[in-house]
């Protein structure tokens, strides 16, 4: 005797998919956030440092959040061909300008850019004046 099973695949919530990454142990900033966007958002975070994982998030999301424009960053966007489908936010904060991490980011990928301060802003067009025109960017203080 054959059974058959049906499959019943639940609606699609239609909630904006948030996948964030972010390198473990530098997550203290973003973990408040994303419980925030849990409220109202599908969101994923991946803490960690395997590219195939953030290849799943990316796969997953419709709008990818990098936290810190450091290493992760900067593999992510040179190795994951499916950002360029995707809104991608970059947060920024001070020590990624200042090690000089920026001019290793495929900015074709990245869709927004938030920096936490004026004057770290500031130092990264000064390292690259062309940034203006390849990412559109914004400034939230940190703390807000």
């Amino acid at each position: 005797m054959t059974q058959e099973i049906n499959i019943v695949e639940a609606p699609d919530s239609g909630k904006k998919k948030i996948g964030v990454l972010c390198l473990a142990g530098l997550e203290t900033f973003i973990k408040p956030i994303v419980a925030h966007w849990e409220e109202q958002y599908n969101v994923r975070a991946y803490y960690g440092n395997s590219l195939h994982e953030c290849v799943s998030i990316v796969d997953f999301s419709d709008v990818v959040f990098l936290e810190w424009a450091n290493q992760m960053a900067i593999e992510v966007s040179q190795k994951v061909p499916q950002l360029k489908d995707k809104k991608v936010i970059l947060r920024v904060h001070s020590y990624e300008v200042l090690s000089g991490f920026l001019t290793q980011i495929n900015w074709a990928v990245i869709s927004k850019m938030i920096f936490v301060a004026n004057h770290i802003r500031d130092i990264a067009i000064k390292q690259i004046p062309q940034l203006p025109k390849l990412v559109d960017i914004h400034v939230v203080a940190n703390g807000v």
